[in-house]
């Protein structure tokens, strides 16, 4: 069993799948317009691209929070018991020394570090450092102290099991999660606690309800920027801001803040000027946002910060890195050692086979002259080790491909695809740690998959040539281009798009707004037969009427026969089409083999919610099983897939969706192996057998 990924396996596994699955959209029956379709399925560059290989070093490393509380940064509080549970003698990533130490000084921060670069803690540990202080001064009683505002409820949802395990020993601070899933009563609110987390009782510390947080309001308070908005205006929770235990806030912190542009920032600012006026009227308040991808230009960053907290001051002097509100990560960097090598392709493949791949790398380096040593300086010192990290600082994601050309450029042996060789030199690489567990070669692989614009033919004597990307003309033979639909039943063609006036004719062209009034033109000549018990099934929907006319297929004129062309037009060559006009942008049914209903007649429409599940189908079936055996014998063999969604309504259509669909193809899967086992050519083989067989 491996229990590795191998990249350019499960590349082409994803990319074929895909390419499949665009195939079943658009089933044609005209012969010509089927297969320039299906070759340019098969062949275009558009649809896919990857596998890409990028490096992720890790961050460069700074004081531990133990040296931290040594300086004074951080309370003694930390390293008492009853303090946070942090690691005290790990070393923090330098961005987040910075962010501590400059959120310690009192400034504002814009967090800006990749997925993963622990900016949570960048946040946190200058708030619970406020926190521990107060409670050695004997101030820490009831009251916000900090809001922590998240984009969605996940987010906030995981926060909560961290803060969890932070504060498990500290219940001086109090912490409280107000989001629409927050049950009114302490009662309801303990048994839907339970319902997730069994019988095990929450920490004293946690607020689970929404009467506790009225009575006594958290020292922190999650929730998100829509709940928000309800508890400013509701007189209920009015204690959270206002009365007996109001006044002593003191952070704003607003995670994953890139989501927030346009009218949706808009709104943010407007909501926290509002709370800020009602907190904190005429004090400062202390704002810290965290994003991967905010931006590259520190004074855009800043500008946008600024407005987005209620113009609180944000600075970036390029002279003077105390006046930098913007913080950003910094990469390690290994000093080299002596190069030695080059290994070849089929080195590098023989080890990354070999049960210990370090002996084999140190084994390998002494047949090289290479005095014995720990593998992760070993290998770093090796030159195409060093060429491939070096390529990789200087230009970010590359083609697998291009990279393996350039690292084993001039081997020529056969033995071993360069591509091959160089995933086995990324995973020996992956593999190699450092004493701290670094890996000597942190990266990650990409894949891109492309929507579909549509399937665009012309009809010219020299076509019909398709393409995938949207053209008002052909590029190969300069004719008028048409966007291309097919009934699905019965594999008609079809013609979609909208009409301009030119010169004296009306010129039939590709949709170019989607709110453009749409037409349709039915190619087909033959109608078809439909089956009287489809018919009847099938939802009613009301007809649509075609009209007859006249299509050039050599300038895209559209009209009676007598209708002058468009200017220019290289050959009057005229064919008979129906058209159809819907107010809803599609036809009513199929005018050849008469089946109806609004999604009969359909453009090549990749899907939001399709297209993905099948490359995350693909993706989930390639993952290798879990290397624990105890994880490898859960359902799916312990592998585990993380999709993302810009939009939380899209996330939420596509979970369901990506169940029913992998359910629904699990059955006929069963179905189908039901049928080869069972069926016998020369015996009946019934309902009742398929169940049978299906079973079993």
């Amino acid at each position: 069993m491996t229990t590795t990924l191998d990249p350019i396996g499960v590349s082409a596994l994803i990319s074929d799948s895909y390419r499949r699955y665009l195939r079943s959209l658009l089933p044609l029956r005209d012969r010509g317009l089927a297969d320039a379709l299906e070759e340019q399925i098969s062949s275009s560059p558009l649809l896919t691209k990857g596998p890409l290989l990028e490096a992720t070093p890790p961050y460069r490393t700074g004081a531990t929070p133990r040296q931290l509380v040594a300086e004074g940064v951080l309370s003694p509080s930390f390293a008492a018991p009853g303090g946070p549970a942090i690691h005290l003698d790990r070393p923090l990533y330098l961005h987040q020394e910075q962010a501590i130490r400059k959120a310690r000084a009192g400034r504002n921060l814009v967090v800006a570090t990749g997925t993963g670069s622990g900016k949570t803690e960048s946040f946190l540990l200058p708030i619970l450092n406020e926190l521990e202080e107060q409670h050695r001064r004997g101030e820490l009683g009831p009251g916000v102290r900090a809001l922590l505002l998240y984009p969605m409820n996940a987010l906030a949802n995981d926060q909560l099991k961290r803060l969890r395990e932070l504060l498990s020993g500290s219940p001086h601070i109090t912490f409280g999660r107000y989001t629409g899933e927050t049950k009114d009563s302490d009662r309801q609110a303990l048994d839907s606690y339970h319902r997730l987390h069994g019988q095990r009782d929450p920490l004293p510390n946690e607020l689970i309800s929404r009467e506790q947080m009225r009575r006594r309001p958290p020292h922190l308070l999650l929730t998100n920027y829509a709940m928000l908005e309800y508890l400013l205006l509701r007189p209920a929770d009015l204690d959270l801001f206002e009365g007996e235990h109001a006044g002593h806030w003191r952070f704003v912190a607003l995670d994953e803040a890139h989501v927030y542009d346009g009218a949706k920032a808009a709104e943010l600012a407007m909501l926290l000027r509002r709370l800020r006026d009602r907190v904190a009227p005429g004090r400062r308040l202390q704002c810290i946002a965290t994003s991967a991808t905010v931006g590259d230009d520190p004074q855009a960053v800043m500008t946008f910060a600024s407005r987005l907290f209620f113009d609180a001051p944000f600075e970036w002097d390029a002279t003077d890195p105390d006046r930098q509100d913007l913080v950003t990560a910094a990469r390690r960097t290994d000093a080299p050692g002596r190069p030695w090598g080059p290994l070849s392709a089929a080195d590098y493949a023989a080890i990354g086979r070999a049960a210990d791949p370090g002996a084999e790398l140190v084994a390998a380096a002494r047949r090289h002259g290479v005095p014995d040593g720990d593998a992760y300086r070993v290998l770093a010192a090796e030159q195409r080790m060093r060429k491939l990290r070096a390529l990789l600082a200087d230009g970010g994601p590359q083609p697998l491909e291009d990279l393996a050309v350039r690292v084993f450029a001039g081997e020529h042996d056969g033995t071993v695809r360069p591509a091959a060789a160089l995933a086995a030199l990324v995973a020996l690489g992956s593999r190699v740690r450092d004493p701290d567990g670094n890996p000597l070669l942190s990266a990650r692989y990409h894949l891109f998959t492309r929507a579909t614009e549509g399937a665009f033919t012309c009809l010219s004597g020299k076509g019909p040539h398709v393409w995938l990307s949207r053209h008002e003309h052909c590029p190969d033979c300069h004719a008028p281009a048409f966007e291309l639909a097919a009934c699905k039943r019965c594999g008609d063609a079809y013609l979609v798009g909208t009409t301009a006036a030119e010169d004296a004719a009306v010129r039939f062209l590709p949709q170019r707004r989607p709110q453009d009034q749409v037409l349709w033109l039915h190619l087909g000549d033959s109608p078809i037969a439909v089956d009287d018990d489809d018919d009847t099934l099938e939802e009613p929907v009301a007809r649509t009427t075609p009209e007859d006319d006249h299509l050039c297929v050599g300038c895209g004129a559209l009209g009676t026969a007598a209708r002058a062309c468009v200017s220019g037009c290289p050959g009057r060559a005229v064919r008979a089409v129906r058209k159809l006009r819907s107010r809803n942008g599609r036809p009513s049914g199929c005018l050849s083999c008469g089946a109806r209903g609004l999604d009969t007649v359909r453009r090549l429409e990749s899907g939001n919610e399709a297209a993905a599940a099948v490359v995350a189908t693909a993706l989930y079936q390639a993952l290798p099983e879990d290397a624990d055996a105890g994880r490898a014998d859960r359902p799916g063999g312990g592998r585990k897939l993380l999709t993302f969604s810009d939009s939380r309504q899209a996330a939420a259509f596509f979970a369901p969706y990506l169940e029913h669909s992998y359910s629904l193809l699990q059955q006929r899967r069963l179905i189908l192996e039901g049928l080869e086992h069972g069926f016998d050519a020369a015996d009946d083989f019934r309902v009742d057998d398929l169940i049978g067989h299906t079973a079993r």
